[in-house]
């Protein structure tokens, strides 16, 4: 009898085992965006402080520590006896809020409390809350194995923050900058005011054409054009085309960048929302040389109201977006990163999270994908996105679907996106549609395709009879 409730044990504790191995990696697996091999090789030199002096602008070469921001960065260094009279802080003491409870969805709640709430609700560092960049370092490591150069981290107020931030860290006015044609229209209004010039880069099902960005790359260089020291890319669920940008074209791109003397900006806010198995390296896990600046975000997946985002970029650039950030806002929401810091910190239920989410977003794009095979594919042709939140639609036998969205569409209950809206200059006629699946109801999709199938009928017998004009902003 003991034998035999021995041997049940052992069988027990080997399937626990089991399945504690499986699960652990599972979510290594999950948190890998790097590769096995030795990506790149290294026939480019690093690139030194003294290097980047060529890409910073005259602007931001202007500014200047502020010593105050110097000091309570110091202050969290120093040792904790040490008497300060020297931080402009608030006195905790007057603090309305002691205690702060959340509850998550897996049950396990979030609690901040006592010095915790205290520091919550201070000033901070303008890098970061200590203790989450601590924690971000190491996520950054865990998940890319970036190549062993000077590097760190900043917290952002989202990624839109850090994309401003680099916009102003390297662009001057009328610099060309390159892009893919259709773009996330954040980068695209933080690039505005500079008036650069866009070199858009073709894009395929793949993504960014690396053949595409060497030939221009080549026939500015031979025409004695000024060339570009940037690339913005979003190479997982590009924003609008849903695109992935698979490893050998990463690596091609890179080899670009190190050849032509060029930054890479990587916006990578889809990476936990792709719906393939294969998760390519990052740019950031192929940087050998120090080109890479990368913008992480948990809006899509964890809270866009946090603005839990972060910015990771060799030292000689992030000392320079840290002087921006002081004098900008000093520092991103204390209490948001006191959040983050939780989050981060227990990574089985963080994973766990990131999966539900990608989960759930991709029964919704089925779902969504589903009523438009029913309905539109006379009318309109897609590809099924690989990563992201949206079907990128183009339009058949209508030129520019600005009308059919503002006038069209609007009248009829259906609110759309127009590809105009992903493109530099917003007046060029478009054909696409954005078409987003995070939120709508399952019940709304089918009534959704079908009003849009009879709207596209309707433009296109307009499109037929009269030349289209831009009526819901010309009159």
């Amino acid at each position: 009898m003991k034998k035999e409730l021995v041997k049940r044990l052992l069988r027990t504790h080997q399937v626990f085992c089991l399945v504690r191995n499986n699960s652990t990696k599972s979510v290594d697996n999950f948190l890998k965006f790097y590769s096995e091999q030795n990506c790149v090789t290294n026939k480019y030199r690093v690139l030194t402080g003294q290097d980047y002096v060529r890409f910073i602008s005259k602007k931001n070469s202007l500014r200047e520590p502020a010593l105050t921001r110097l000091l309570a960065a110091l202050a969290c260094k120093m040792d904790k006896q040490a008497i300060s009279l020297a931080e402009g802080v608030p006195n905790e003491g007057v603090f309305p809020y002691t205690r702060l409870q959340m509850d998550t969805r897996d049950g396990r709640g979030l609690v901040i409390e006592g010095k915790d709430m205290a520091v919550a609700l201070q000033y901070t560092p303008s890098q970061g809350l200590p203790a989450l960049l601590t924690e971000i370092r190491q996520f950054q490591h865990d998940l890319h194995r970036p190549p062993p150069i000077p590097r760190d981290v900043m917290v952002t107020n989202g990624s839109q923050q850090g994309i401003y931030q680099c916009i102003e860290l390297l662009v001057e006015p009328g610099d060309p900058v390159m892009k893919s044609e259709y773009s996330y229209p954040g980068i695209n209004v933080a690039l505005k005011p500079y008036q650069p010039e866009i070199v858009n880069i073709s894009e395929d099902y793949d993504g960014l054409v690396p053949e595409s960005l060497e030939s221009t790359l080549e026939d500015r260089l031979v025409r004695g054009l000024k060339m570009p020291k940037l690339l913005y890319v979003t190479p997982t669920g590009s924003n609008p085309a849903g695109t992935v940008i698979p490893e050998e074209r990463r690596k091609k791109i890179y080899d670009l960048a190190c050849r032509y003397d060029f930054l890479i900006l990587e916006d990578d806010a889809y990476m936990f929302l792709n719906y393939d198995e294969v998760h390519p390296p990052s740019f950031l896990s192929l940087d050998t040389c120090g080109r890479v600046i990368r913008l992480d975000s948990f809006s899509k997946v964890i809270s866009a109201g946090l603005r839990a985002a972060w910015v990771t970029a060799p030292t000689a650039l992030l000392q320079r977006l840290e002087l921006h950030m002081q004098a900008e806002m000093l520092h991103s929401c204390t209490l948001s990163q006191a959040i983050l810091l939780r989050l981060l910190s227990h990574r089985p239920s963080l994973v766990s999270y990131l999966q539900n989410a990608r989960a759930l977003y991709r029964r919704r794009r089925d779902a969504l994908q589903g009523r438009l095979e029913a309905h539109l594919r006379p009318l309109a042709d897609w590809c099924t996105p690989r990563a992201g939140l949206f079907i990128w639609l183009r339009v058949h036998n209508v030129d520019d679907v600005y009308n059919m969205v503002f006038q069209t569409a609007f009248e009829r209950g259906l609110i759309l996106i127009p590809g105009n809206a992903f493109q530099y200059d917003t007046s060029a006629p478009c054909q696409y549609l954005r078409l987003t699946f995070s939120k709508i109801s399952f019940e709304d999709m089918d009534i959704a395709a079908r009003h849009l199938a009879d709207i596209i009928r309707d433009e296109q017998r307009r499109t037929l009879h009269k030349e289209p004009q831009r009526l819901a902003t010309e009159r």
